[in-house]
């Protein structure tokens, strides 16, 4: 079966239908770190605004995530592109001008006055998305509850029903996988093995009849 995976068109749909009214800048923002930032959801939820800048304020192009936030308990170096970059300086400047918690700021000199408190991804009351907690066999795991609610209804009025919060992770494999060793993306998501992502990217390769329909499907065969 097809995987099915963003297209540049879903993520204008999001942008130009779904972020939209007051908060229209706040949930651009959202949708270019779930395109662009290779993270879990859970990971994206546990970001802070200290990870993403230098102490002086500026933006990082490559950065660290650490251990204590990390799907497989490891440093991760991620790396983001110049777009995400410019995305992410517009919504700085925003985020500077609202009405915040108290503990999100400092009178500090330093991260654009943000204290280690705040987090990357603010929502609709401009405070961190909640975590909720889940019993399993070996203890307690949080998930992304909240933030993953959100995603979704935004999925929903950019017309996008079939995806999930998940589609954003698995289309930037994707996409990378096509050009990069399945190795490095691994590496770059945490996951253990690039079996991984091989099996992911293989999972969205057309069956042979779909794939010998869409050669060169934009020409129009004209009779004489």
């Amino acid at each position: 079966m097809l995987r099915q995976i963003f297209t540049e068109n879903d993520i204008d749909s999001l942008f130009n239908k779904a972020c939209l009214g007051k908060y229209e800048l706040k949930d651009r923002y959202l949708v270019s770190q779930l395109s662009y930032v290779p993270l879990s959801l859970t990971e994206h939820n546990l970001l802070r605004l200290h990870q993403l800048i230098s102490d002086k304020g500026e933006v990082y192009r490559k950065w660290v995530l650490p251990a204590a936030f990390s799907r497989n308990k490891k440093d991760r170096i991620i790396e983001v592109p110049e777009v995400f970059c410019q995305a992410l300086e517009q919504y700085l400047d925003w985020y500077g001008q609202q009405e915040l918690p108290t503990e999100y700021r400092h009178n500090l000199n330093t991260y654009r006055g943000f204290s280690k408190h705040a987090p990357a991804l603010l929502n609709d009351r401009l405070s961190g998305f909640a975590m909720s907690e889940r019993v399993v066999k070996n203890g307690i795991n949080i998930q992304p509850t909240n933030l993953r609610t959100k995603v979704n209804t935004l999925l929903k009025k950019a017309g996008l029903d079939w995806a999930t919060a998940k589609t954003f992770e698995d289309s930037l494999i994707i996409h990378l996988a096509k050009n990069v060793d399945h190795g490095v993306v691994a590496d770059l998501f945490g996951y253990s093995s690039r079996q991984v992502v091989t099996d992911k990217y293989n999972g969205n390769l057309l069956q042979l009849s779909d794939a010998i329909n869409g050669v060169y499907s934009r020409i129009k065969v004209t009779g004489h």
